[in-house]
């Protein structure tokens, strides 16, 4: 990834210079973790939410076919999945619920939306 340009990770000011030799051991540790798994057939979730790599994420994972997420990345959204999922489940009722033309239950504001 360093040799092709496309780590996008932290500046030089970020770190120590003395540090180097082992900060690159752990990224090539962590490019052979990647490469094992996707050899596996692994599923993976490509994160790049600044404007700059925005383009390039969603291009690299649409070639990968990967799951991305280029836009807003809302916290907790993988370590707590529990409360995502209801929340998505419950905007999903709605929906269909609004759709259904039960809108009854809802607001004025709600509705007019």
């Amino acid at each position: 990834m360093m040799e092709a340009g496309v780590h996008f990770g932290h500046g030089t000011r970020k770190w120590r210079p003395k540090w180097h030799l082992y900060i690159s051991a752990k990224r090539k540790e962590a490019c052979d973790l990647v490469f094992d798994a996707a050899s596996r057939g692994k599923q993976f979730l490509i994160v790049g939410t600044k404007n700059k790599e925005a383009d390039s994420v969603a291009w690299a994972a649409i070639r990968a076919r990967c799951h991305y997420v280029n836009k807003k990345w809302l916290g907790g959204m993988l370590t707590n999945w529990s409360t995502t999922e209801t929340r998505l489940h419950k905007f999903r009722d709605l929906r269909t619920e609004q759709k259904t033309g039960g809108s009854a239950v809802f607001r004025k504001e709600m509705r007019l939306c």
